[in-house]
């Protein structure tokens, strides 16, 4: 980290605080933020070792909500953006799931507490009603000691509406590019029982050729409220979720028409899924003892066409996680352990196909000559290519203490130990061939088997000091453990689980008038990390990295300022290098008359697409009468595009949304604008080759919606 960048960071954070203190004369009520995410265990975030961020209900009152990544928008040291506005979101936390193509990896997704994560790391956001989302917990830096492996980046959890709160609510929404929304909401309870039934449907044409999205979801929620106390609840999702996926655009493609669809060879792109979710939670309290088993069932089946084939096929996900949580005392001062036993099992069963409608021109090589596909036409299926058997389990014991000697000092330590393994045979008959662009046939057919475990210890130890009635220091060392995805050790089979090693020192300022500082400085080491190189032809390979080194710092304030306006900011601050990288990259050589792998030397090299720089500032107004607007806008630096730094990509500036809302009584009205400026940017721009990839960030968009409650 420069020293300039760190002055210009801490002059950042110390006008905020200059700030904050002029406006102690404002009459403020207090607000403590309880959170259960990062300890397991209700505590204030103020009183929390680690860095974590609250989207509260009121905050997510202001967004349209049409896909999970917008509740995490501005969050200092996260990086969320979305493809097509749907569910499809793309979620990076301290450059920990950069390498995912789609999906969320590196990075533990719990809804209501649930994992939704699988056991090999991967996450699908189709599971996520967003409309539901009254609250959303996000832990940053690696947590594998409570979360056991996948963990390395953090935690994200949605936390959906309280079923023990009466509510009946109907939402209608209506936007540019027919886009719409319908949600149904009644949640009540009689005596001992409550149940909340909801259902949601949303659509929209899209701004961007071949980039529609539709999906139909319907839950509920119920449970029983005993004598004692303890809680037993019961939850069933459905999801049906269409989404076609649009591609990137050349340089020349994008500045001619960012609406167009890609011109690459696979064109349609999707992911066409239903869902079938539920679990089952009991909450008791004995003595000292606080008891939190819970069981879990996913189940679900896409067709989904990538480039290069079809994915037709789907999985069952079972877990159960055991807690407990025990109040005591150690060396006479108070303490709470934390204990417990996690499992999950992932069998999947997917089978791949060859693109059945596409356009080819005759090719001489190789003999007796063949159809070589220019680009596809559709996204039905042709012939069988590749059938696969997976089965992926994990379990984990984990604990932690958390010990309060004094009134001033917590201190937490935990470890966690885990176990994955991977059971994958698959067969391939049929294999796109890059370059040449053809489906060469196998006879006989080739059989892959790998049959792997990784396991890892995992400790963790954390301490914070109160130094004051407003003003709290803390520290941790944190670790996190990363195994490869199924469908990477397909790939390569000889890759190794990376592990994370974060070192963190912070401060959390929180005034009675409810203004609020949160600082971080974190340097984290990644042995093995599992690194993304795109080759010719926008094809992934992946390979370890030896080490990899991250700086950072993430600041974070509120500001409550007279006439009921609220300021916000976060900047974060990225130095994310590699130490010690050989990029295996397939190259033609015309000495042999074929391609080749050479490793190239990335020592000292940047992580591609991950900002220098990024800020964000939010100014909100509510008044008693019911009026509310706000205007929030943030800005990204420069980044690589690809691993050999070779060329930089300059960001944006200022890309600003504003909200108009009105509430009385039942009525809930809003109006969103998106993009207020209709600034042309990307959202993602990477390298394949000697091209530039780009992906469009959406142009401005209205939406309109109204709630009205029973």
């Amino acid at each position: 980290m420069s020293f300039k960048s760190m002055f210009g960071s801490l002059l950042f954070v110390l006008s905020l605080c200059h700030i904050g203190y002029a406006a102690e004369d404002i009459l403020r009520e207090e607000v403590d933020e309880i959170v259960v995410t990062a300890t397991r265990t209700e505590r204030k975030t103020e009183d929390i070792p680690a860095s974590v961020s609250v989207v509260t209900e009121e905050r997510l009152k202001d967004l349209q909500l049409f896909g999970p990544k917008e509740a995490l928008t501005g969050l200092p040291g996260v990086i969320a953006e979305s493809r097509n506005n749907g569910y499809d979101a793309r979620l990076i936390i301290r450059g920990a799931g950069l390498k995912a193509r789609y999906g969320v990896r590196e990075i533990m997704i719990l809804l209501d507490g649930v994992p939704i994560t699988d056991p090999d790391g991967m996450t699908r956001l189709d599971f996520i009603d967003t409309q539901l989302i009254s609250r959303v917990e996000v832990v940053r830096g690696p947590n594998s000691t409570l979360y056991g492996a996948n963990a390395a980046g953090g935690v994200i959890n949605y936390i959906t509406v309280d079923p023990f709160e009466e509510r009946k609510t109907v939402k209608i929404g209506y936007g540019e590019d027919n886009t719409k929304l319908v949600s149904a909401l009644v949640s009540s309870n009689s005596g001992p029982f409550f149940a909340t039934l909801s259902g949601t449907y949303k659509k929209t044409d899209s701004w961007r050729d071949w980039n529609e999205f539709e999906s139909t979801q319907a839950g509920i929620r119920t449970g029983y409220l005993f004598e004692d106390g303890s809680v037993l609840e019961g939850t069933y999702n459905y999801t049906k979720a269409d989404l076609q996926l649009p591609g990137s655009l050349t340089k020349e493609e994008f500045k001619e028409d960012p609406t167009q669809q890609t011109s690459d060879p696979f064109r349609n792109n999707g992911r066409y899924s239903t869902i079938h979710s539920g679990h089952v939670k009991w909450t008791k309290e004995q003595g000292d003892w606080q008891f939190k088993p819970m069981i879990y069932l996913q189940s679900w089946d896409h067709d989904h066409p990538v480039p290069g084939g079809i994915n037709d096929g789907g999985a069952d996900v079972y877990g159960a996680d055991l807690q407990a949580n025990l109040n005591h005392e150690l060396f006479g001062a108070p303490a709470q352990l934390t204990v417990g036993l996690s499992g999950q099992y992932d069998d999947g069963d997917t089978k791949k196909y060859t693109y059945r409608d596409v356009a080819t021109e005759f090719v001489p090589f190789p003999p007796p000559g063949s159809e070589r596909i220019l680009y596809t036409l559709s996204d039905r299926k042709g012939d069988l290519s590749e059938t696969n058997d997976e089965q992926v389990g994990k379990w984990g014991i984990y604990l932690q203490e958390s010990l309060t000697p004094t009134d001033r000092w917590i201190i937490d330590v935990g470890v966690r130990y885990d176990q994955v393994h991977f059971d994958i045979d698959s067969t391939i008959y049929q294999e796109f061939i890059w370059g040449a662009n053809i489906y060469r046939t196998f006879d006989p057919p080739v059989r892959i088997t790998v049959d792997e475990s990784f396991d890892e210890v995992s400790p963790r130890i954390a301490a914070l000091y109160r130094l004051t009635d407003t003003l709290n220091l803390y520290g941790n060392i944190s670790t996190g453990f990363q195994t490869p995805q199924a469908s990477e050790l397909e790939e390569n089979r000889h890759l190794d689980p990376s592990t994370t090693y974060n070192y963190e020192v912070g401060a959390k300022y929180r005034h009675p008038a409810g203004h609020s500082l949160d600082l971080a400085f974190f340097y984290q080491e990644v042995k093995d990390e599992i690194v993304q190189s795109l080759l010719d032809n926008n094809q992934g390979s992946y390979s370890n990295a030896g080490q990899t080194n991250k700086y950072g710092l993430e600041a974070a304030g509120q500001l409550q300022l007279p006439y009921f306006l609220t300021l916000d900011a976060s900047y974060t601050y990225s130095d994310f290098e590699y130490d010690d990288f050989k990029e295996p990259i397939r190259v033609f050589n015309p000495a042999i008359g074929r391609t080749e792998v050479v490793l190239f030397n990335r020592n000292g090299n940047q992580l591609p697409y991950i900002p220098r720089h990024m800020y964000s500032l939010r100014l909100a107004y509510r008044h008693p009468a019911g009026f509310r607007m706000s205007v929030d806008t943030s800005s990204w630096g420069s980044y690589y595009v690809d691993n050999a730094n070779s060329e930089k990509y300059s960001g944006y500036d200022f890309l600003t949304h504003l909200l108009v809302g009105w509430e009385r009584g039942p009525w809930d009205l809003s109006l969103d604008v998106n993009n207020l400026f209709d600034k042309d940017y990307a959202m993602e721009v990477t390298k394949s080759g000697d091209d530039l990839l780009y992906r469009p960030g959406a142009p401005r968009n209205v939406f309109a919606k109204v709630s009205y409650s029973f």
